[in-house]
């Protein structure tokens, strides 16, 4: 059948795919501009292969819609374009064969809502990722993405332009409704996709850099449905090690049945206890574990949050075998978390991560409101009896603590960008100094630990010890070393090259440093590993405690 005519509400469009028809010269511009975006699309997957390997499509896990969104989009222009630019050269028109009235009908309404989709998904999806790079690009740069920009947000705004032409076209049964081309070209897109994602997971393999100890102890179904995250870790005297976490019922899930576990070492982490569940509230949240020792009452407090609403604190005199009954603190602390229509207003989070002891023997707990007041610290005078809050930071989010040498307070907060917030306290978190935005430590925005390693009076100098994620994703996680307060990082390493999210350090008395991380081949939501290296290690060979 090469020639048909159908009849759409009384109107005759000509489908004949053989007969003389050629396009308007600017109806070549769309289709130029198509392929010039499938080309740069292209590119960009090649450069992203090239610089990332596979981590560009594992470890941005919430931008797969957009991955494939782009790619389907990508290949069906791209048909679209060579096909109108054919048409032109041939003077034949090019299209498809339709056979069935409301099957040609139907097709034009749902091509033309996913016009819509794509084209509006591109408008917000580059400049979403202008965004997203423009601190980390020099004038000139930016100005590149900028031009490479307009034909990406051209093309959406002629697609979106071409779907509202089609729909006033069938609402008005005006005639030679112009069939669109692509149904061809998101089949071999969808072909694409499957292939060359496919691909890279097969041959995607993240690695652990050589020299270091890492074995996986927490591990996704270890307890029957369940998934961990947000690792906590304490060392206590004679290297008995405590490790916590959240046991997720959907590990993709910050809400809901979430129970608070730990194990527990005797050996420096050596050998472990099973999962001991320490906190389960049913159908509700019991997470964001943060916990302190006590030096002085050889005292461990483990300070947590229910529903992000309401604080707990839990204490334990034999390191950890056993514990006391949950006590609450939300009023202690005057958190004001009611009264609000802001949903963010009634959030609220401990930690994660540790607590501290000052020198002044106060007990710090970092922690944080979900909205505009940001971070601050919670803390007791009296070892944990009554427990106070200190001054907000109005910014950050997840924040963790270490005493500089001068007895001065430093937070670390997590911002909604990729660098640090940090601010001083000389009062022990009652009050702050002006903070700042730290640029040199570009990390990803999650959680992250901060630890004191050393000073200068028990060994040769001050070493702060801070961990994350570097990259533009969740993964490739790095520790890094200051021996100036955290002033400047001027050595680092990387400890895995795949998928990796919130860590914790820890120190014990040789010494050794441990690090525990959620990470995975393929998601940082598979496991918690515990990885062990040494500070000669960590500095390449320039730095060591002997």
């Amino acid at each position: 059948m090469n020639n048909m005519n159908i009849n759409l509400n009384d109107e005759t469009i000509d489908v004949n795919t053989n007969s003389k028809y050629k396009p308007k010269k600017w109806h070549l511009f769309i289709g130029i501009l198509q392929i010039l975006c499938s080309i740069i699309f292209i590119l960009i997957l090649i450069l992203l292969y090239i610089f990332f390997g596979g981590e560009f499509l594992i470890l941005a896990e919430n931008l797969w819609l957009i991955i494939v969104f782009a790619v389907i989009f990508n290949g069906s222009a791209f048909y679209g374009g060579v096909n109108l630019i054919l048409s032109y050269i041939s003077g034949k028109k090019r299209g498809f064969r339709c056979k069935r009235l409301s099957g040609n009908k139907y097709w034009l309404i749902i091509w033309s809502i996913w016009n819509v989709i794509v084209g509006i998904l591109l408008i917000f999806v580059y400049s979403f990722l202008i965004i997203l790079i423009a601190d980390f690009l020099t004038s000139e740069l930016l100005l590149l993405v900028f031009i490479i920009a307009i034909p990406f947000l051209g093309l959406g705004l002629i697609l979106i332009g071409d779907a509202i032409k089609v729909f006033n076209q069938l609402i008005h049964k005006m005639k030679k409704i112009k069939i669109m081309i692509g149904l061809k070209g998101i089949s071999f897109s969808i072909l694409f996709l499957i292939i060359f994602f496919g691909l890279i997971l097969v041959f995607y393999s993240p690695k652990w850099t050589a020299g270091i100890e890492y074995n996986t102890l927490f591990s996704t179904g270890e307890q029957s449905g369940r998934g961990y995250r947000i690792p906590s870790m304490l060392v206590l005297p004679n290297d008995t090690v405590l490790t916590f976490c959240e046991s997720r019922a959907d590990p993709m899930l910050d809400w809901g049945d979430i129970d608070l576990i730990m194990k527990r070492s005797i050996d420096g982490g050596v050998s472990w206890s099973p999962i001991i569940t320490l906190r389960d509230e049913g159908s509700h949240t019991a997470g964001n574990p943060s916990p302190v020792f006590d030096r002085d009452t050889n005292m461990t407090w483990l300070i947590y949050c229910v529903d992000n609403k309401k604080v707990f604190v839990m204490n334990s005199s034999d390191a950890g075998i056993s514990w006391s009954a949950p006590r609450e603190i939300t009023y202690d602390l005057n958190l004001n978390l009611s009264g609000s229509t802001d949903q963010l207003s009634l959030e609220y989070g401990t930690g994660p991560g540790i607590g501290i002891q000052l020198s002044s023997g106060r007990l710090v707990i970092p922690s944080y409101y979900f909205d505009e007041r940001g971070s601050h610290v919670i803390y007791s005078d009296d070892h944990g009896l009554t427990w106070e809050k200190g001054a907000n930071l109005n910014v950050g989010s997840e924040c963790q603590v270490f005493e500089a040498f001068n007895e001065c307070l430093c937070i670390n907060c997590r911002t909604t960008g990729n660098y640090r917030y940090i601010a001083w306290s000389d009062d022990g978190g009652e009050t702050w100094s002006s903070g700042h935005i730290d640029k040199e430590l570009t990390v990803t925005p999650v959680m992250s630990s901060i630890l004191r390693f050393t000073d200068n009076i028990s060994h040769s100098r001050n070493r702060i010890l801070f961990s994350s994620p570097y990259q533009w994703g969740r993964g490739h996680i790095k520790v890094r070393l200051s021996y100036d307060e955290g002033n400047t990082w001027n050595v680092s390493r990387e400890i895995y090259s795949g998928p990796a999210a919130y860590s914790q350090l820890a120190v014990l008395s040789n010494k050794t440093i441990l690090l525990l991380i959620e990470c995975g081949k393929y998601d940082y939501r598979e496991s918690i590993s515990l990885v062990r290296f040494t500070l000669d290690w960590l500095t390449r060979g320039t730095d060591s405690i002997n």
